[in-house]
């Protein structure tokens, strides 16, 4: 009798608990999207080059060549949220390999 007049008692504090886990367990369920890897795919080393978005591809296939050091960038990690042009923005090409993660050789 006891347990029924305190569930009756605190009726509106229970059940928002338990709408507040309810809503909770949807924040923890979204779907976050993944930083992404964009690699760069020319043979131009012009200025200028490095931040053009059509020199670049997200394909795993754009990774042949990255070496530790080299001339031009390999790849370049675009945090989510973000993209492609706003990472390079109109960096020069020295910004652009300061903030590739490897090279590649000069072609």
């Amino acid at each position: 009798m006891k347990l029924n007049q305190i569930l009756k008692a605190n009726a509106v504090a229970i059940a928002a608990v338990i709408f507040s886990g309810a809503v909770m367990s949807f924040k923890v369920m979204e779907k976050k999207a993944a930083d992404q890897t964009f690699y760069y795919i020319s043979e131009d080393m012009n200025e200028g080059a490095f931040h053009n978005t059509a020199n670049w591809t997200n394909s795993a296939s754009g990774s042949a060549g990255c070496v530790t050091s080299g001339d031009r960038p390999c790849k370049v990690i675009v945090p989510e949220g973000s993209s492609l042009s706003s990472v390079l923005g109109s960096k020069t090409n020295s910004q652009v390999l300061g903030i590739a993660v490897q090279r590649k050789l000069a072609p």
